[in-house]
């Protein structure tokens, strides 16, 4: 294969493959492909590969900018180096036929990201965070910033945190990094973590204020959450904005008269033809739902089950009023992946397809994935001794009060008991709230609404009531 090829074939580049690459002082050698790690169509793809029957790990730059990208990994490299702060030792760069570059680096056989350490081991998740942070404070003592921070730049290999990702790596001066920008990078860090981890940030950070030289300092670690909090909203902005565009993740289709998304992992040519006649699929599915706002149909692919929900139309004054407004299908599809970003159990969304004329909004679909499970007031109507699954539901509304998220019609069949646990779904009515006295408002009425599910089972009325006393005390709603 060369450059060309891997150019044209943007994301369908398919392992094993070889590439000839011209080596310093070694002439033309080839380089086996053995696993994509990482793919940005026509521009870079980071493999496992296989130099003379050895592994290394290669960054292969294409296009115009290929040589400038190399330099600036280069140069990243250097400067964490520099810093005296561990990294797979490049070993040589190469370039490729038909133009390009190709990076060739130490391969780390035993290496895990810092997320995998994080979530595999809780108990040691201060003590390694501490270690990063003793990384950073060097990093910043050189003033070099990571500028695109997130935990899958840190590699932990043979007990030792190392530090990679190059291009992003940039030296502000030559002096130390200053307290305000020091604290901002750190903020990209933490801000990766759910808001239910804040409390190991400022004991991590404890131990970045002693690699610095510096005092302790309250009125710093309130600067830190500050920061961390604001850090964590424009990401999430970002995650959420990149669900409706074509990216590594979706396939994007937009035209004058139909806006169409899907995961691309989903979009094979048996769901292109749902996604072209849904309608033909809802008819022939088995109907769950045939209502005058909403039809809901579960439907059979070869590999899986979805079901799809077509928000109707009702009307000509009802269509005027919804043509220019975002429809509940949109709605649904965001709050599905906040509540995907912020690790609370909802519903998959799959694709989303609106039927448009031009800015106007017509009929639209949410495709999402099919859960098996009876819905939580026929799963606790008649159970006499729960296993779990109440403190399931509390820990979700839980989660949606440190979100400040509402619901706005929490009553039990909007909660489906997976294998897994609870799922929360119907998903367009849900408001992330700014300001803490609509939330409280509109809370209340969630969790008072959620209780009258089971006004007529004293047992569980008390149960929950009891799981739900802390919100219960801070939003002020009837629980009885």
């Amino acid at each position: 294969m060369d450059t060309d090829c891997l150019i044209s074939a943007g994301r369908n580049v398919n392992t094993p493959f070889r590439l000839q690459v011209r080596k310093p002082d070694r002439g033309m050698a080839e380089i086996e492909f053995v696993r994509v790690l990482r793919l940005l169509p026509t521009k870079r793809i980071v493999a496992l590969a296989r130099d003379e029957g050895q592994p290394i790990l290669v960054k292969t730059f294409l296009g115009r900018h290929a040589t400038r990208n190399a330099k600036r990994e280069i140069q990243g490299i250097g400067h964490i180096v520099d810093a005296n702060v561990r990294t797979p030792r490049l070993m040589w760069e190469g370039s490729l036929r038909g133009g390009g570059r190709l990076l060739a680096f130490e391969f780390l056989p035993d290496a895990v990201s810092l997320f995998e350490q994080l979530e595999r081991c809780e108990s040691e998740r201060f003590e390694v965070l501490s270690g990063v942070m003793e990384i950073m404070a060097k990093l910043h003592d050189h003033g070099v910033v990571q500028k695109d921070i997130h935990l899958a730049n840190f590699l932990l290999s043979d007990g030792q945190v190392h530090t990679i990702d190059g291009g992003d790596i940039q030296r502000k001066n030559s002096r130390a990094l200053a307290e305000g920008p020091s604290i901002a990078n750190l903020a990209l860090f933490f801000a990766q973590f759910l808001a239910r981890h804040d409390d190991l940030a400022p004991r991590a950070f404890a131990s970045y204020e002693t690699a610095r030289g510096w005092r302790e300092d309250p009125g710093r670690v309130d600067r830190l959450m500050n920061e961390i909090s604001r850090s964590r909203e424009s990401r999430k902005r970002v995650y959420i904005g990149k669900t409706f565009r074509d990216c590594t993740r979706f396939v994007c289709r937009s035209s004058f008269t139909r806006f169409m998304i899907c995961e691309r992992k989903a979009f094979t040519q048996e769901m292109q033809g749902l996604l072209e006649e849904p309608d033909t699929f809802i008819e022939d599915g088995r109907m769950l739902k045939r209502g005058n706002s909403s039809t809901v149909s579960l439907v059979h692919l070869s590999d899986r089950s979805l079901v799809i929900k077509r928000y109707n139309i009702k009307g000509l004054f009802h269509g005027l009023r919804r043509a220019f407004r975002k429809s509940r299908a949109w709605i649904s599809w965001t709050n599905a992946f906040r509540m995907e970003f912020l690790d609370i159990p909802a519903l998959k969304p799959v694709a989303l397809i609106e039927n448009r004329l031009g800015p106007l909004r017509s009929n639209a679909y949410l495709v999402t994935e099919y859960v098996e499970g009876p819905d939580a007031l026929e799963c606790l109507r008649d159970t006499k001794t729960p296993n779990g699954e109440l403190e399931a539901l509390a820990s979700i509304l839980q989660k949606l009060a440190e979100s400040q998220i509402s619901h706005g019609d929490l009553k039990a069949t909007n909660f489906l008991m997976s294998q897994s646990g609870p799922v929360i779904i119907d998903l367009d009515a849900m408001r992330e709230h700014r300001s803490r006295q609509q939330f409280a408002r509109a809370f209340k009425q969630d969790l008072e609404r959620f209780m009258e599910n089971w006004r007529d089972n004293p047992m569980l009325t008390n149960r929950f009531s009891r799981l739900l006393s802390e919100l219960n005390h801070r939003y002020g709603a009837s629980l009885k």
